[in-house]
């Protein structure tokens, strides 16, 4: 059947059908991928924060106040009613990685003020600017925010608050991440023993065929040369019986 529609079919109308069934089959699997794509991406987004929140959580006041600001951070809209969450970010939406720069200065110019757990106003004049109240008095602060929005550096801002570069990177990796990378370590040491044994046994292998190869060379070679002299010998009897 196909055979026939090949032959009575004109070349373009063939052409068009394929381009047709290929439309379909892509507009049938786009949706798919596309939510692949997008629950790959969800997963990834939920696991960033829930970092984020367990890091800074017990510093901001609670998961749920900390699950907001990250989310405002983030998005660049306000998720909140008061507090720093209620206010829109003058750097726009920030990735992961400056969210947790920002919340991480913004801890180390609130301890600066004798700070370590602030309340809601103290944490919006740390990010956004204001007036801190503290025991010593009243305190104006530029806001981390605004001056990342003006092109100052993270590390500038670090200076500012006393803060190290050291101070700025993640929180360390778990033990079981240590003993993990050590179990791995000593499994390549012991794959690598297993390949140099089994390497000295292919050599050791290797040069035993290559003797054995000589040696039946060898034999071959005196077999050889031992035909001819037997031949030479048999010559003069056959000389003798003919004289008889």
């Amino acid at each position: 059947m196909s055979n026939i529609f090949q032959l009575c079919s004109p070349v373009w109308l063939q052409r068009g059908l394929r381009a047709t069934v290929l439309t379909i089959a892509c507009a049938v699997a786009a949706p798919a991928m596309v939510q692949a794509q997008g629950v790959t991406a969800t997963l990834d987004n939920a696991a960033s924060t829930e970092r984020l929140i367990a890091e800074f959580g017990s510093w901001i006041g609670n998961p749920h106040d900390a699950d907001q600001l990250v989310t405002t951070l983030r998005s660049g809209r306000p998720t909140a009613t008061v507090g720093a969450a209620s206010l829109e970010p003058a750097t726009g939406p920030l990735g992961y990685g400056e969210v947790r720069l920002a919340l991480k200065l913004a801890q180390g110019a609130l301890a600066q003020q004798g700070v370590t757990a602030p309340n809601a106003a103290q944490l919006q004049a740390a990010l956004h600017g204001g007036v801190l109240l503290t025991p010593q008095g009243e305190q104006r602060m530029d806001g981390v925010l605004p001056q990342k929005a003006q092109g100052t550096a993270w590390a500038t801002m670090a200076g500012r608050y006393g803060l190290t570069t050291e101070d700025l990177l993640p929180p360390a990796g778990k033990p079981v991440v240590v003993k993990r990378a050590a179990e791995s370590s000593a499994k390549a040491k012991a794959n690598g023993k297993t390949k140099a044994k089994s390497g000295a046994k292919a050599k050791t292998s290797a040069k035993g065929k290559a003797k054995g190869q000589a040696k039946a060379a060898g034999k071959k070679a005196v077999k050889k040369t031992a035909k001819p002299a037997s031949k030479a010998k048999s010559a003069p009897a056959k000389k003798k019986a003919a004289k008889h």
